[in-house]
């Protein structure tokens, strides 16, 4: 269990990062959804030691990891948002150097070991080759084989399916899905999919502030009858803006599709949608911008 408690961060040009999160998370997949700028980054930098927070606690197990950061490290897989690694060295070197930086000294513990994580990552057939030469989704997937390096207990990974082809992210998926039963794995994304797909429990963060969480589809429920699609001319959405709850819009066959959140029909034209977890997180942010008094940005 890790245990994050009236967490806050300012850094010093003044910007405040984290506002007193307060988080319990179980084992399990756990998805941290919300925009660019909200704070994902720092929260996860945070958890993961390499930065202490203005104040609040974190504990995992019950000992705390600000006091005593070599406790989770020993037992922290992490795989940040940019994971730089040595172009002209092969996947097996890499991880093989990994290792013995992780204290696995015994040679032949430490190939059933590098070996097992190339397999489980399916990159084994191409091990030899130089990580340079990966795509984008082979080096996400190597990313998450280090980060399995030394049996974590706690893996964090941050933004990890963004850039992929559908293809890699739904390879990716089942990797995490696989990896995420016994241990506590941190989902930190924009991307409501990964989210949607993967966790079990959730939370969204807006302007360094958890403003929602809970079960996918419990919040999910909560705007059910609520959530109102209608297409409109492109021009006629400044109007639409003005005199409704409008939390997204899209293009399509040349018109542009709102998303309206109402408890009445706004009006005739409207139809009631079967929300999504889309809906949720757009729901969301609107609100908790005009509560910050942030810009709103529609989906587009």
């Amino acid at each position: 269990m890790l245990s994050i408690k009236n967490l806050s961060h300012t850094y010093p040009n003044g910007v405040k990062a984290l506002n007193r999160i307060n988080l319990e998370i179980p084992n399990g997949m756990f998805g941290l959804l919300g925009p660019n700028g909200a704070g994902k980054s720092s929260l996860m930098r945070t958890i993961a030691t390499l930065q202490q927070p203005s104040s609040g606690s974190i504990t995992f197990n019950g000992v705390d990891t600000l006091t005593n950061p070599d406790h989770l490290r020993s037992q922290l897989g992490y795989l940040p948002q940019d994971f730089g690694v040595y172009p002209r060295v092969s996947a097996y070197e890499m991880l093989d150097h990994m290792a013995i930086l992780k204290g696995i000294s015994n040679r032949k513990q430490r190939k059933e070991v590098v070996e097992g994580l190339l397999n489980q990552t399916n990159l084994f057939d191409v091990r030899k080759k130089k990580l340079s030469t990966y795509s984008g989704g082979m080096r996400q997937r190597f990313g998450i084989a280090q980060a399995l390096i030394g049996d974590p207990k706690l893996i964090i990974v941050d933004e990890p399916t963004a850039g992929l082809d559908p293809e890699e992210r739904n390879r990716f998926h089942n990797l995490l899905a696989e990896i995420g039963e016994n241990v506590v794995v941190i989902l930190s994304t924009h991307i409501v999919e990964d989210v949607a797909d993967l966790c079990p429990n959730m939370v969204i963060i807006v302007g360094g502030q958890i403003v929602a969480g809970g079960k996918p589809q419990t919040l999910i429920d909560g705007i059910r009858g609520k959530i109102w699609r209608k297409a409109i001319a492109r021009n006629e959405l400044s109007h639409y803006k003005n005199n409704n709850t409008v939390i997204s819009s899209r293009l399509s066959a040349g018109q542009t599709i709102i998303h309206v959140m109402s408890d009445d029909k706004p009006d005739n034209d409207f139809t009631n949608r079967e929300p999504d977890l889309e809906d949720v997180y757009f729901a969301t942010l609107f609100q908790a911008r005009r509560n910050m008094q942030i810009p709103q940005r529609l989906a587009v």
